[in-house]
């Protein structure tokens, strides 16, 4: 009975080791991973359960994990602190007016639906005549142009094309001019004409050499006119550039996570500027930040 308990008990603790080696293996790899305050949290409790073999190995790497994990803890509040969303739009936007200074650039991009940091990812600076710059909104700070803009999703888009003439340019505006259909008070002294194609219907109207319209799907049940009168109040406080000669805005009733879902499109000799955003009232409020 004596040696069927001892071998019983060498056993056991033999198991004990081999389970106590596996959680220090899993203390390693975890320490190596420093990318998030969630890791590090983990990180750190694994390496203080690791502590508790009695190799002086063990203690050791538990330590040099848990002062590693601190050190990471704090660099990651000092950024969060020194460097805010109003911050970081102040430089984003600086950055780009400095890159392309010959031209008025947009300065309201962000929404309430909008993660808070901005940042941006530009053609080359070379070319002053024909680039584009794609907005971003993310949950933290990231450089103008970094790599990591390649895996995220635009909220906006900036762009301007120089044509050979002004015909040129402003054929490629594509100003829709139609005023068949229903017509529609849209609210200070603005009639707009609706009419339906397609399983879309098209509200659309004039100010100064503005065209504007937008289009709601009927098959999903949506109605143009609220968001064509809601364009028209913003308008009467606000100052859109000047087209030289022709400008678009082509907005749409739908909700959309598409940059490309909304635009505002006009010329300005042989130059054709296009802002693009996913909010159809922004995609105006970019158009008007170009004049700040």
């Amino acid at each position: 009975m004596k040696k069927t308990f001892l071998y019983s008990f060498t056993l056991i603790a033999c198991l004990s080791l081999v389970a106590c080696g596996g959680k220090g293996k899993t203390a390693e790899s975890s320490s190596q991973t420093k990318n998030t305050e969630k890791t590090s949290q983990t990180t750190k409790s694994t390496s203080e359960n690791t502590t508790k073999p009695s190799t002086s190995q063990s203690s050791t790497k538990s330590s040099t994990s848990s002062t590693e994990t601190k050190t990471s803890e704090s660099k990651a509040a000092v950024k969060t602190e020194t460097n805010t969303p109003a911050k970081q739009a102040e430089t984003v936007l600086n950055q780009l007016n400095t890159a392309f200074s010959k031209d008025h650039l947009p300065q309201a991009i962000l929404t309430s639906r909008t993660a808070e940091y901005l940042t941006a990812a530009t053609t080359r600076v070379a070319d002053q005549a024909n680039f584009r710059i794609l907005y971003y909104a993310e949950a933290n700070p990231i450089e103008v142009n970094d790599l990591a803009v390649n895996d995220l999703q635009p909220i906006s888009s900036f762009e301007k094309k120089t044509y050979d003439t002004n015909e040129a340019a402003a054929s490629a505006v594509n100003q829709l001019i139609d005023n068949g259909g229903e017509p529609i008070d849209l609210g200070y002294g603005i009639t707009g004409h609706q009419q339906g194609a397609a399983g879309s219907s098209y509200l659309s109207w004039q100010e100064g050499n503005w065209r504007l319209v937008v289009r709601a799907s009927n098959i999903g049940g949506e109605v143009a006119e609220p968001l064509a009168k809601e364009a028209v109040a913003y308008l009467e406080k606000a100052m859109l550039p000047a087209p030289q000669n022709v400008g678009q805005i082509s907005l749409t009733a739908s909700v959309s996570d598409n940059y490309q879902t909304n635009s505002v499109v006009w010329q300005e000799g042989a130059i054709v500027y296009t802002i693009q955003h996913f909010d159809a009232l922004q995609a105006l409020k970019m158009a008007v930040s170009t004049k700040e």
